[in-house]
Parts: C-alpha cells; sequence; structure tokens
C-alpha cells in the first residue's frame, strides 16, 4: 500500500477502512509506560526512597532569573500531558529546575544542533531524562539529558493532548479503517484513529509531507483532540484526530 499523501488544502490524512486485515484491533505499543500522580502538591507527592520516572517527553523554559548559577540560569522543565513532574529529589512539581541541558547524547549535525540550542525553548519538545551533577559550594542538581529532540512545525500556538501517531499496520478495504494508533505521551493510553488533520497548524506541504513520513515511520508528535465525526451508521463514524500543531524528529547524523 502507497503511503498517504497530505494535501495543502485539505491537509487530513486520511486511514482506510472497517474490514480489517490484521492480527488483533489493539496494539500493544505504548507511548510511554509509566504516569506520575495528577498532583500539584509537591508535600503530598513525594516519592523519596522509591523508584519514580524522570524521564520521558518534555517542553523547556529558560530561567530568567538574575543569580549565580547554578542555583540560576538553567531550564524549567515539565512532562508534558501530566500535572506534576517527579523532579531530582523525588517530589512531583509543576515544573522541575535544572542546571542545564546535555545534548551529547543527541547525535545529529552541528547546524541543527545549533538551532535547538539558540531556541527559547517554545518551539522544542525533549525526550530525556533527569540526571545527578554534583556543583562544588552548590550541591547536587539535576540536567536533562536530551535523547530525541523534536521542532514544531509553525509558531502555531500547542493546544490540546501531546500524542504520537504511528501506522499500526492495518489495512481496510473501506472507511473508516482504524489505522493508525494515538498514544498519548507519558501516559499509558492508547487509542485507534480513522484520519488526521493538520490543517489547523499552517504547515509547508513539505513539512506535511515530512508528517505523512513520520507517521509510517517511527510516528509523529502531535498536539491536539480527538473528533467523532457523526454518522447515522455507527459502523461508518470517522474518529478522527485534530491537530493544533505537530513536531518534527531532528534527525541525527
Amino acid at each position: 500500500m502507497n503511503k498517504i499523501s497530505l494535501n495543502y488544502k485539505a491537509s487530513i490524512i486520511p486511514l482506510l477502512g472497517a474490514i480489517i486485515v490484521s492480527n488483533g484491533f489493539f496494539s500493544k505499543v505504548s507511548a510511554q509506560n509509566i504516569s506520575a500522580p495528577e498532583t500539584t502538591d509537591s508535600v503530598a507527592a513525594t516519592v523519596k526512597n522509591q523508584e519514580f520516572p524522570q524521564w520521558g517527553y518534555y517542553t523547556i523554559r529558560r530561567d530568567v532569573r538574575r543569580c549565580a548559577f547554578p542555583i540560576c540560569g538553567g531550564y524549567f522543565i515539565k512532562q508534558v500531558n501530566l500535572k506534576a513532574t517527579p523532579c531530582l529529589d523525588g517530589v512531583f512539581r509543576s515544573e522541575c529546575y535544572v542546571s542545564a541541558i546535555d545534548w551529547s547524547s543527541l547525535k545529529v549535525p552541528p547546524s541543527q544542533l545549533v538551532k535547538i540550542q539558540n531556541d527559547d525553548g517554545s518551539r522544542l519538545l525533549l525526550r530525556g531524562n533527569i540526571v545527578p551533577v554534583t556543583f562544588p559550594s552548590f550541591g547536587e542538581f539535576g540536567n536533562l539529558r536530551v535523547k530525541e529532540a523534536f521542532y514544531a512545525a509553525t509558531n502555531v500556538p500547542a493546544k490540546g493532548t501531546f500524542v504520537a501517531l504511528k501506522d499500526n499496520g492495518i489495512r481496510c478495504i473501506t472507511t473508516p479503517c482504524f489505522s493508525t494508533d494515538n498514544l498519548v505521551l507519558n501516559k499509558p493510553k492508547t487509542a485507534q484513529v480513522s484520519s488526521i488533520d493538520l490543517s489547523q497548524t499552517g504547515a509547508t506541504q513539505k513539512q506535511l509531507d515530512a508528517a505523512t513520513n513520520e507517521v509510517f515511520d517511527q510516528g509523529l508528535i502531535a498536539v491536539g483532540k480527538t473528533e467523532v465525526v457523526g454518522n447515522s451508521d455507527p459502523t461508518k463514524r470517522d474518529t478522527k484526530f485534530v491537530a493544533t500543531q505537530f513536531y518534527l524528529r531532528v534527525e541525527p547524523n
């Protein structure tokens, strides 16, 4: 089956049919098998002396406070889709402070690395984990060690749920066809959708083509919501993911 191309005007990926040619409807793949308590109470959510998830998909913002490094001058990071993020000290907070971002594990071309390092964080999504770093006279701080980086296609604000959209191998001879897994980032939640609408993102045709390739390859990171398109016949109801933004993977060397 040929890859489905995106039309610039419609910007919708149709995902064929209702008769499933597959070993099963629900895929075992998961975006991430962890989740944090849905609370912002850092006292109640302490998890010291326990294993807890310090890795995942993060948004970042620069720390512009004026004080001595490493106390200031780093980044505030937040796991997407979660109300609280596990920090280095074992406490869940709305954001975690890290003294720096460790890019050493991200094997990308120098020009790409400079681009993402110079970004203010508003268009970046990073996959990585928090690691401890000790500073003499200051003590232990966390650094975010990056494994993958994703860059937003446009400047349109990302609103909604962060998901990975990935072809699951289901093939059909009619529509709707639930051939794409909808994996919620940082949570063990998986569903299927029958089409993807990228028209609200303002992306170029080149970016839309790249998004299509991502769906059929490692998975496309997108932000938005799932909508059910009404039909008097319940077997023909399209479940569509409507994106406000999508992120393209920064390809390694």
